[in-house]
């Protein structure tokens, strides 16, 4: 479904919005952060929409996006909403229902600095690092960028993470962890690609659904 409508883009705590102008639960019937697709002039970029309470929902603006438009200034937007972001998984050869392999073993990769993410999913895909490398781009990865590889290589997981409060906890079959701000992979009682990991600093994890 596409809407169009007319707003004004304002900032707000350093970071640039434009309102939608109607109760998106009423129109859509979704909740959460909604990926979808606006343009803008002639910008187009996929993002997730950011709820604010009660159906009223804003759209983000990059930096980058901002560099041609003015604040305080009123745009035609178009927006339509999209299963899911297309940043990397758009070209796709593989599917939930054809993944890349099925995960019955691990190759161990040694964990890298500032590519811990991109190890993790190297050894879930079975593929060279240089390969993920160039599917995520060099950057730090974020649990939105693995999720967003994982979904590339059709590769299922859990929706979103567990944040373990304190105390026992057990992790699952096969998950990505994040342990004291590191992604280690995680696979029948066996932490993969480092040693020297403390169960007291793991902040979160995402169940990775093994068949």
């Amino acid at each position: 479904m596409i809407y169009r409508f007319s707003e004004f883009i304002y900032s707000e705590g350093g970071r640039t919005f434009i309102k939608i102008p109607f109760n998106v639960w009423d129109e859509t019937g979704l909740k959460g952060n909604i990926p979808c697709r606006v343009s803008i002039l002639d910008f187009s970029f996929e993002c997730k929409l950011i709820p604010k309470g009660n159906g009223n929902y804003l759209i983000p603006i990059t930096k980058k996006t901002m560099s041609a438009l003015v604040t305080e200034e009123e745009y035609e937007i178009e927006m339509e909403l999209i299963e899911t972001l297309s940043r990397i998984n758009h070209d796709s050869p593989y599917s939930k229902e054809h993944p890349i392999r099925k995960i019955d073993c691990i190759e161990s990769i040694p964990i890298q600095a500032g590519f811990c993410g991109h190890c993790c999913v190297a050894m879930l895909a079975a593929v060279p690092l240089s390969d993920v490398v160039v599917l995520m781009g060099k950057d730090h990865a974020s649990w939105s960028k693995i999720l967003e590889a994982l979904d590339y290589y059709g590769i299922s997981c859990a929706s979103k993470a567990v944040y373990p409060k304190g105390g026992s906890y057990q992790l699952p079959l096969c998950c990505i962890v994040n342990n004291d701000n590191r992604f280690i992979l995680w696979y029948k009682g066996s932490f993969y690609g480092i040693t020297d990991v403390d169960p007291k600093k793991t902040i979160s994890y995402i169940e990775i659904v093994v068949v």
